[in-house]
């Protein structure tokens, strides 16, 4: 999943970069470090002057000298306010043209990218634009900050500790160097850790994004262990990173009490030999003032501020000045194994009978009669109904009004049912409950005797369901077409790429589709083509249609026309149903059921809906039923 790199050398590539930088913007720097120079000044006031002011003055018993040597603190620390102003203004000099120059480098770079390449651009760049600019911006102006202020402290301490006495400076600096030499040796394999843990971090998410987007296709096809099952290592590659990047933490913390505690415990474990062997108390109450207030905050902020803004500035600067070579970040995350949207199988043929309304105010429309289908030879046991629905009422929330109400449906194997009405009105809801993905609040479905949850389980032994939005995944045309149908013959996948106008696609075998290249009529027809060539009793179809031109929209009519399925169509494009070919009109709390020719007369709704309607064409459809019948209230029934 992640990309092979060296992992440790990561800061080399940023080396030169910033050595040239810094090359260009002397005189800010220069301006840095002489203000900084005032702050040396005023930490070597820190302790020189209180034992100046307790051995030459106080403990003396000249309070006017003590008092003096007070009163220079003071100065020293107004003039440190000062050197703090100039700091700040100087610092601006150095971090804003970091900030500009990074900003060219990517503007620079996703111009040469979008020029050069066919590629659709990369929207991540924006971040890299605003967010991570800033970032770098940020994290820089605090390391640079820190790192001049920790020297610079460091240099006043060490000064006035050598001037105070040299037997002083082995107590601080040996463990004082110590804990920063340990602390520099995690710098990189930090930054490399928290790297390797933010593309694992990006993997996941993409893959998590990539899974919700198709969440009711992993529940219609029962994919969701195959899903799982390739979301672990993405897991596990996380928690390592994770735990990888802890255990350094923990040397990180270890290096902090070193640099920053050992020297103040070192120094009073030693007091009774100092003292003994000459220094004044004065000279030791001066070393502890230099390491508690001065190098140990500083050496707390070095090592805080290195190991948080400093290990992200890496990161960010890697990935920003890697836009002109293209290492930008993560390698894309390929999609969940998944079926192009809900696939989910179930038996055929639609016999809608909705018993009558509860709601007697209506009028029980005329029967109409359409010539029925030839029947056929008559089994010795009769088949069970490819799909029931009994009393099936459905909404989308405890308190909310039910999107289906009561709803009495029967769908006979081999029919061919068209469900249409006005957004809203409960179609997709329908084919969600016969693929079992939605759940009824009472009532009960049955897929050719099975409950519509068992049927879920036999995935395309019970039913596919072609959803709204097809999911098509970063692999080779056949491998989505066969995806339900990993044994299906190549003949038969060679009708469907010829069917579905697929061949542009079929080029190269090998070559694995980017589903972000494809138009939503490409997606649409790999997603037909799959569910034609799936072996299956009933066949969901949500929008099948859609976004297709009228020539692959009449050709889609035509190959479901002769499949051998059961199928149930949910469609707004409202194509012209066959002569007998039943409908079930749902609209609210009034659905209808009947032939084309029926519901024109008892349905103005449907009158509207089929407005500028032609002569039927070659819409897939054969007919069981040959009646019309009506419901108020949520029950259909045939009459």
């Amino acid at each position: 999943m992640t990309r092979p790199r060296d992992t440790d050398g990561a800061s080399s590539p940023l080396l030169r970069p910033a050595l040239t930088f810094a090359r260009r913007r002397k005189g800010p720097l220069g301006a840095l470090a002489a203000w900084s120079l005032l702050e040396s000044v005023r930490t070597f006031l820190t302790g020189y002057a209180v034992a100046r002011a307790l051995d030459d003055g106080f403990l003396s018993g000249d309070v006017r000298t003590g008092l003096l040597w007070l009163l220079a603190l003071v100065a020293a620390a107004l003039a440190g306010g000062l050197a703090d102003a100039g700091v700040f203004r100087a610092l601006g000099g150095v971090i804003e043209p970091l900030r500009d120059s990074l900003v060219r480098r990517v503007v620079r770079a996703t111009l040469t990218r979008a020029v050069s390449s066919p590629t659709p651009a990369d929207t991540a760049r924006v971040s890299r634009l605003t967010a991570q600019t800033e970032i770098a911006r940020d994290a820089a102006g605090g390391v640079l900050l820190t790192v001049r202020s920790f020297l610079f402290t460091s240099i006043g301490a060490l000064t006035g500790l050598a001037a105070l006495s040299p037997r002083l400076l082995p107590f601080v600096l040996i463990p004082l160097v110590a804990g920063l030499t340990l602390f520099a040796a995690t710098l990189r394999p930090m930054a490399a850790r928290q790297r390797d843990l933010l593309d694992a971090d990006e993997h996941l998410a993409a893959f998590a994004g990539e899974t919700d987007r198709a969440a009711r296709d992993i529940s219609a096809t029962g994919a969701a262990p195959l899903v799982a099952a390739e979301a672990a290592p993405l897991i596990t590659a996380e928690a390592t990173a994770a735990f990888a990047l802890a255990r350094w933490s923990a040397v990180r913390v270890t290096a902090l009490g070193l640099a920053a505690h050992l020297p103040v415990a070192t120094l009073l474990l030693a007091t009774p030999t100092l003292l003994s062997s000459g220094l004044t108390p004065g000279e030791l109450l001066a070393a502890l003032t230099y390491v508690t207030t001065a190098l140990l905050p500083a050496v707390n902020a070095l090592l805080t501020a290195l190991g948080t803004a400093g290990s992200r500035l890496a990161v960010v600067l890697h990935r920003l000045l890697g836009e002109e070579t293209g290492e930008t970040g993560p390698p894309g995350v390929p999609a969940p194994s998944l079926p192009e949207a809900v696939h989910t199988a179930i038996p055929s043929a639609v016999h809608a009978a909705m018993p009558t309304a509860r709601h007697t105010a209506m009028a029980t429309p005329t029967q109409l009669h359409a010539k029925p289908s030839p029947p056929a030879p008559r089994p010795t046991r009769p088949p069970l109904p490819a799909a029931t629905l009994h009393d099936v009422t459905f909404a989308y929330g405890p308190d909310a009004a039910p999107v289906l109400d009561h709803l009495d449906l029967t769908v006979e194997p081999g029919e061919h049912l068209l469900v249409v009405g006005p957004s809203g009105a409960g179609k997709s809801t329908l084919l969600a409950l016969l693929a079992g993905t939605a759940h009824p609040r009472h009532g009960q479905i049955h897929l050719r005797g099975h409950t519509a949850r068992h049927a879920r389980t036999l995935g395309t032994a019970a039913r596919v369901l072609v959803p709204q939005e097809p999911y098509v995944f970063e692999a080779p045309l056949r491998d989505n077409l066969t995806y339900l149908t990993p044994n299906a013959p190549a003949p038969r996948i060679t009708e469907a790429i010829d069917t579905f106008a697929l061949a542009p696609l079929a080029s190269d075998s090998a070559r694995p589709l980017r589903p972000d290249h494809l138009t939503p009529s490409e997606r649409r027809r790999i997603a037909l083509a799959r569910a034609w060539l799936t072996p299956t009793p009933l066949l969901l179809m949500d929008e099948p249609t859609a976004h297709l031109d009228a020539g692959a929209r009449a050709a889609t009519e035509l190959a479901f026309a002769s499949h051998p399925a059961t199928v149930i169509t949910v469609s707004h494009h409202f194509p012209a149903p066959e002569p007998g070919q039943r409908v079930l009109l749902l609209d609210g709390a009034t659905p209808y059921l009947g032939t084309h020719a029926a519901l024109l007369r008892e349905s103005a709704l449907y009158r509207e809906l089929a407005a500028g309607l032609g002569q039927p064409s070659a819409v897939g459809s054969r007919s069981t039923a040959s009646t019309s019948s009506w419901a108020g209230g949520g029950h259909a029934q045939e009459r």
